[in-house]
C-alpha cells in the first residue's frame, strides 16, 4: 500500500461529513446517524473558528494559566459550529426526537460526554476520511452514501 492510499484524504468529505452509525432509534427502525465534518485537514472553517476563538486567550495559554476546562469549552462550541453538520434519529431521553439545531447538539454532547469522545476521535480520524472511502461509497448511482443524506432513512 502506497503512502498515497493511506493518507490521501477527500476535501468533500472533510467538509461536506460522513454519516456515522449509532444503530436505530427507540422505534427500532428509525437509523439513527450522526454526519461529521473533519476536525482539521480541509475543514478551513474548523481550523479559522478555533483560531478566532483562541485569540483573546493567547497570553493565557502562553503563560500557562489557561485551564483545560476552558480549552474543552472553547473546543466544544467550535466543533458543535463546524464538525457536527447533521442528525437523524436523535431522541432525547424520553424517546421524543429531537430537532437538529444549536441547542440541542450542545445538550446531547454535555449529556452524553462520551458520545462526544467518540464524535471528537472520528472526526480526527484519517481514515473515515480517505478518498478510497469515498471510491468505495460511490455506488450506480454515482452518490457518495458518506454524504447523501436521503439513504435508508
Amino acid at each position: 500500500m502506497s503512502l498515497y492510499n493511506t493518507f490521501k484524504t477527500s476535501k468533500s468529505l472533510e467538509t461536506q461529513g460522513v454519516w456515522l452509525e449509532y444503530g436505530k432509534a427507540s422505534d427500532g427502525e428509525t437509523p439513527l446517524r450522526i454526519r461529521i465534518a473533519r476536525s482539521g485537514g480541509d475543514n478551513k472553517a474548523y481550523t479559522k473558528a478555533m483560531e478566532r476563538a483562541a485569540k483573546p486567550f493567547r497570553k493565557s495559554i502562553q503563560a500557562g494559566t489557561f485551564t483545560n476546562d476552558q480549552a474543552t469549552e472553547l473546543q466544544k462550541n467550535c466543533f458543535v459550529d463546524h464538525c457536527i453538520l447533521d442528525w437523524i434519529g436523535v431522541e432525547d431521553e424520553t424517546g421524543k426526537p429531537l430537532a437538529f439545531n444549536r441547542d440541542n447538539v450542545l445538550k446531547v454532547i454535555s449529556d452524553l460526554p462520551d458520545l462526544y469522545a467518540d464524535l471528537v476521535d472520528q472526526a480526527a480520524s484519517i481514515a473515515l476520511f480517505r478518498e478510497e472511502v469515498l471510491e468505495a461509497d460511490l455506488g450506480n448511482s454515482g452518490r457518495s452514501l458518506s454524504t447523501d443524506s436521503s439513504k435508508d432513512q
